[in-house]
């Protein structure tokens, strides 16, 4: 007896879906078992990478926000945007979030906990250099944990360009004013040696 041809459809239809799907769980546990063969090099460069680089921008923006704050004169427009909001503020705030938010999930790792109390956002050696643990059962938290530190870093990236572009407008902007004042000073300067000849020739 032969199948109906709407049968034999459903049988390719469910046959090519079961491949599909055993295709996908065969790409998941190899990817889960070179994520654990590869974990022990992973944790320690992508966490250490990002610890530098969560606490390089944090002091990027400390020393930006002195440098802002010795160049405005006390009570200033320019200083009281920062502790209203200001992109600056916005950035900061975003990266002590993702220090607090990376140091949750790095603490299972390391091999040595912090000494004492260590500030949230202090810059220091000790801040930077850290050493963590890779054991299997690290390996397989690091499964987990793998995705988040990854999308930090992503958010960092972002961080890092919103602050390049809020830079480069500020450029922009004093290269602008910069420009407008020396050609204000030249229309100055011509109008100066105008009336020097003309006081020269009599008039």
């Amino acid at each position: 007896m032969s199948l109906a041809p709407i049968s034999i459809a459903s049988i390719a239809i469910g046959f090519i879906s079961f491949s599909f799907t055993l295709a996908i769980w065969i790409h998941a546990f190899w990817d889960a078992f070179q994520t654990l063969g590869s974990a022990p090099s992973q944790i320690q460069d992508a966490l250490s990478v990002l610890r530098q680089g969560l606490y390089e921008e944090r002091e990027y923006l400390k020393s930006k926000r002195r440098r802002g704050e010795g160049d405005v004169m006390p009570g200033s427009k320019s200083k009281s945007l920062y502790y209203e909001g200001g992109p600056t503020r916005v950035i900061n705030d975003a990266v002590k979030d993702l220090i607090k938010e990376f140091k949750e999930y790095e603490r299972p790792f390391l091999v040595t906990p912090h000494e004492g109390r260590e500030k949230e956002l202090e810059w220091s050696f000790d801040a930077t250099q850290q050493h963590y643990q890779c054991d299997f059962p690290r390996r397989v938290l690091w499964l987990r944990a793998k995705g988040h530190i990854y999308n930090i870093a992503n958010r960092l990236e972002k961080a890092q360009i919103r602050r390049i572009a809020q830079e480069t407008t500020e450029t922009q902007f004093m290269v602008r004013d910069t420009m407008g004042m020396v050609r204000e000073y030249e229309t100055r300067l011509r109008a100066i040696e105008e009336r020097l000849q003309m006081s020269r020739i009599g008039y």
